[in-house]
């Protein structure tokens, strides 16, 4: 029997896909939208040391990235114009602050004559819908905030049951440095890094993923196709 294709994480650059310690992260999730939207991305996160960076101009579809901070210090319309200025088909605000907290963040660049579309970070498949929607509206920002996973309380972490794992790669598509592949009979969770967040676990087609020793049965998660619907639970339904 010849050895199982072995899969890779989801090419991705940006802080939470490369730093052990940001597993759990909800802006792995913004991340994931950009990458299926087929667009580039320049600059990164707001804990990224590429957020500080000025935007060049490039051609094709890409998106420019930062955070909270660089918006704040150079202001709503400078940044607009620099992004547009750039070619950038699309602006990302993705930072690690609370989503209560960003009423005045929209209201900035609703004045500088922005679209404002939040991202739902715990919901990928509505993340994914909107970031598509956004490159078809000039003009439009994404606003993704979310608190650091690093501060935020941790969960049983997540294991794959062997026996329901296809191996399709969907849940590598998040690029969570917790998951790989090892080329085994599965793919595998980094106990010692996982957070038990779950935000892999509705991408899983077979529902193969669930918390480890908590008497979980991992059919109880909903399928891939109610992901718009469903939150990312911390831990087992009752």
């Amino acid at each position: 029997m010849s050895p199982p294709l072995l899969m890779l994480r989801a090419v991705a650059a940006g802080r939470p896909a490369n730093d052990a310690a940001c597993a759990g992260c909800a802006q792995l999730g913004t991340l994931r939208a950009l990458r299926r939207t087929g667009v580039e991305i320049q600059g990164g996160i707001g804990c990224d040391l590429d957020a500080g960076r000025a935007f060049v101009a490039a051609p094709g579809r890409w998106a420019a990235v930062t955070g909270v901070a660089r918006l704040l210090r150079e202001g709503a319309p400078a940044l607009l114009e620099e992004t547009a200025r750039a070619g950038a088909r699309l602006l990302v605000i993705a930072d690690r602050v609370a989503p209560v907290r960003s009423t005045s963040l929209e209201d900035s660049l609703s004045r500088a004559g922005a679209r404002v579309v939040r991202l739902d970070l715990d919901d990928l498949s509505l993340a994914e819908a909107r970031a598509h929607q956004a490159l078809d509206v000039p003009g439009t920002v994404l606003l993704a905030l979310s608190p650091c996973a690093r501060v935020a309380p941790r969960a049983a972490p997540l294991h794959v049951e062997a026996r329901l794992c296809n191996r399709c790669g969907a849940c590598l598509s998040l690029a969570c440095p917790a998951i790989s592949d090892d080329g085994e009979e599965s793919m595998g969770v980094d106990a010692g890094i996982c957070t038990g967040c779950g935000r892999c676990a509705p991408l899983c087609r077979s529902r193969a993923l669930g918390p480890v020793g908590l008497g979980y049965s991992p059919a109880a998660w909903p399928p891939a196709d109610t992901l718009a619907s469903s939150p990312s639970p911390t831990a087992p339904p009752s």
